[in-house]
Parts: structure tokens; sequence; C-alpha cells
């Protein structure tokens, strides 16, 4: 199935895609942790480094192209993620309470994630009969900059396309 998208859209997609899946795996796999920091240090500096993200960065510029679905579906999944980062810089609950809370909030975004890789691989023109995760990083070619793809600004060149 070929894509609907032009290639910078694509690419938008794919990071989106990318920074979803790295986020989940990195509050899932490194729950016990950072959970331990909190609870023996009782502090939140470590935090900032597990919850970072592209999509709190991206511009509505860069979502334009994104289906009205995606766009719904994209901000389901990283609700949550800002519930439970507030939840973590603000709370005075006991660690086995935060911890609770903690396995919910991934419980529910587990189902999310699935969700939002199935509108992304839709939207991408990935046809399977299972949605594709992404396990480990993924390398970006370097000859253009990630950066430039969630910029604030749409370059003169780029704003043709849209």
């Amino acid at each position: 199935m070929k894509s609907r998208n032009d290639e910078m859209t694509q690419r938008v997609l794919m990071l989106l895609k990318i920074d979803a899946n790295n986020l989940f795996n990195r509050i899932k796999s490194r729950k016990s942790e950072y959970l331990e920091i909190f609870a023996l240090r009782r502090t939140r500096e470590h935090f900032p480094m597990i919850f970072d993200n592209r999509y709190e960065d991206t511009s509505l510029e860069n979502l334009v192209s994104c289906s009205t679905e995606l766009i719904t579906t994209l901000d389901q999944f990283y609700t949550p993620v800002e519930e439970m980062k507030w939840y973590l810089f603000k709370t005075e609950d006991m660690p086995n309470t935060v911890e609770d809370f903690i396995d919910r909030k991934i419980r529910k975004m587990e189902r999310l994630l699935a969700t939002l890789n199935l509108y992304l691989d839709a939207e991408l023109g990935i046809q399977n009969d299972e949605p594709t995760t992404i396990d480990q990083p993924l390398f970006i070619d370097q000859a253009e900059p990630v950066e430039n793809l969630f910029s604030t600004e749409l370059e003169d060149d780029n704003s043709q396309d849209t």
C-alpha cells in the first residue's frame, strides 16, 4: 500500500512513531530504576530523561498533514504520559502507591500505543496484519538533521508542498 503523503510528512510520521515507541519503552523498561531512585533519594531530577519526547516540541505545522483520527490518537497516547509526569513531579505518595499508579498508566499507554501504531502505519502506508513497533532505537540518516523536521517554522521550500 502506497502512502498518499509527501516525503516530508512521511518523515514526520516516522519520527512520531519512533518517538512514541521509544518513550513507552523507556517508561516501561526503566520503571524499577526510576522508581527506586525516587523512593530512596526522593529526588525528581531523573524524570526529564525518562519523559523527554519530541511530540511536546512538535509544531502545529508539522501535524496539519495528519488525519484528524491520527491527531486525536496522538493526543490520547501522550495525555497519560503528561499525567504520569505531573503526578511524579508533584506527588507525596508512598512508593507502593506511586508504583501502582505507574502500573495502571503503563497498561493504559500500552493499549493506546497499539492503536497509535495502527493509525501511524495506515498513514505511512504500511500494510501489516500486526502493527509495527520499535523495540530498538532506529538510526536516521544524518544527511538530513532530525531537528529540522520538528522546527517551529516551515522553511520556504517546504511550505510550497503543503
